[in-house]
């Protein structure tokens, strides 16, 4: 999907390409927004479209130049993307290194030579950060002098989900880009136009708070699935079918920052339910029934505790280096079937 046009997009894309024409694009833009809006589809859009040798009128890339067919093959030599380490690959070595996590203030320095160096086609030299707030502390500090002082006809590109997780003086010295969530009427029919089978698009959309993207990504049947097999491992330990253990295995596997959205996602529609039985603001309507039997066993203040204790739960595992089977174990050892342990768990949760 890299650089496809995304209808919810095009009022953005107007704007900026506005800017474009009176010579006044911004030398470095923040993207930010809930994720599965597709910020990296416009960034690889605007970036490709600013080096593409000959752009339509509204700034899109032609796709068929030597310049587009470089980007699409990623070796476009004044274009290049910063992330997080790969995991280290090489038969040399007798066990792989780790992939890290963050951005490294070595990455950072590699691109400030990248950008010093003279554009070979003559046009933009252009970097995109995905995910900008994984930077270290110390690769955001390397990173402030080239924001400052940036080379003529360059362009960084930071893509978030979490600008806040991003050094003030980062975030002070880009032009923000705020991405929403569309409406109904603009992502029903997109992703109407994407599904097969029997799947409701807006039910979709319910789930994924919103974002085409993260919607169409759930109507795989393999994630589909995956959300029912979490949720009959989360009722089986609410009940005592299961111990925390158990649990922790099974939530452990896959996508785990994605699993844990999910538990937030249903912690979150438990309150609401307790607080408006009859709500239709969920973000997961197929599984009302469910949701009302777990909500009726709990307190509203026990339901506030432990999407306070999911919450947390999500920032330490996916923030931070740390055990996260221990930490699902001790989440999970809070649940109703556990109940004299609520208070030491969500105090442990919490730090």
């Amino acid at each position: 999907m890299s650089g496809e046009p995304l209808p919810w997009h095009e009022d953005l894309w107007r704007q900026l390409q506005q800017r474009q024409a009176a010579g006044r694009l911004p030398h470095a833009l923040l993207l930010t927004g809930p994720a599965g809006l597709g910020k990296g589809v416009f960034a690889r859009r605007l970036a490709q479209g600013l080096l593409c040798e000959s752009p339509d009128a509204q700034g899109n890339a032609c796709s068929h130049c030597r310049a587009c067919h470089l980007f699409q093959a990623g070796s476009h030599p004044d274009y290049t993307v910063i992330r997080p380490e790969e995991e280290h690959k090489g038969i040399e070595h007798s066990s792989p290194k780790k992939k890290s996590s963050v951005i490294k203030i070595d990455q950072i320095r590699d691109f400030c030579v990248f950008l010093g160096y003279t554009s070979q086609y003559g046009g933009y030299k252009i970097v995109l950060l995905e995910p900008a707030d994984r930077l270290h502390t110390n690769a955001a500090n390397s990173l402030l002098k080239t924001l400052e002082e940036p080379p003529a006809n360059s362009l960084l590109l930071l893509v978030t989900a979490q600008p806040a997780r991003l050094p003030a003086t980062v975030r002070s010295r880009c032009q923000v880009i705020r991405f929403k969530p569309p409406s109904p009427k603009v992502a029903v029919p997109w992703l109407a136009s994407r599904l097969s089978g029997k799947l409701e698009p807006a039910a979709l959309l319910n789930v994924a708070s919103g974002a085409p993207l993260a919607a169409l990504a759930y109507a795989g049947e393999e994630r589909w699935h995956r959300r029912q097999e979490l949720m009959g491992s989360y009722e089986q330990v609410i009940v005592g079918q299961i111990d925390p253990i158990q649990a922790a295995e099974t939530w452990v596997q896959g996508d785990l920052a994605e699993n844990l959205r999910w538990l937030i996602s249903w912690h979150t529609d438990l309150i609401r339910l307790k607080m408006s039985p009859d709500s239709t603001h969920l973000n997961n309507p197929d599984l009302r029934p469910v949701l009302r039997d777990w909500m009726a066993q709990q307190s509203p203040l026990r339901l506030f505790e432990r999407l306070d204790a999911a919450i947390h739960l999500h920032a330490l595992c996916v923030l931070t280096q740390t055990n996260t089977q221990l930490l699902l174990e001790v989440f999970f050892s809070g649940s109703p079937a556990n109940d004299e342990s609520n208070i030491f768990v969500n105090k442990r949760i919490q730090g």
